[in-house]
């Protein structure tokens, strides 16, 4: 390649040049690989949560109160000692953990309402279950 400058210009706008040509490649590549870590970070951080999320459900699953399933455990509902709350309008006290066959724990906030719900897998929440004696 010949350029129409003199010689000692021409390294510097072959360099120049080539810097041109490479930097588009160079910053797209670049991004690709950013987005790549965030991507993966956060992959990692959501499947965090999912097992501390399930250390907690089992850990809760120790000592919880099983409930009937006809009354599923909803995040913000009233939880009576009675489950349709018919009967007794008496509220859990605070700190009461429940949990469900299916899989599910919650707390008892100091309102009496169903807080902080927690999902585990339904076989490991049953083997603790039944290792208390709760379900057969």
């Amino acid at each position: 390649m010949s350029l129409n400058l003199p010689l000692r210009w021409q390294v510097p706008a072959l360099g120049f040049i080539l810097v041109l040509t490479i930097a588009p490649s160079a910053i797209t590549l670049y991004r690709q690989s950013e987005s790549e870590l965030q991507q993966k970070t956060s992959q990692e951080q959501q499947q965090s949560k999912q097992s501390e999320d399930i250390r907690i459900a089992l850990d809760r699953a120790k000592r919880c109160i099983l409930i009937n399933e006809r009354y599923p455990l909803v995040e913000g509902a009233n939880a009576y000692y009675d489950p349709t709350g018919r009967i007794s309008k008496r509220r859990l006290p605070k700190g009461t953990t429940l949990c469900s066959r299916s899989g599910y724990t919650a707390e008892v906030d100091y309102l009496g309402t169903v807080k902080g719900i927690k999902q585990a897998p339904i076989e490991q929440l049953n083997q603790a279950l039944q290792q208390r004696g709760l379900i057969r």
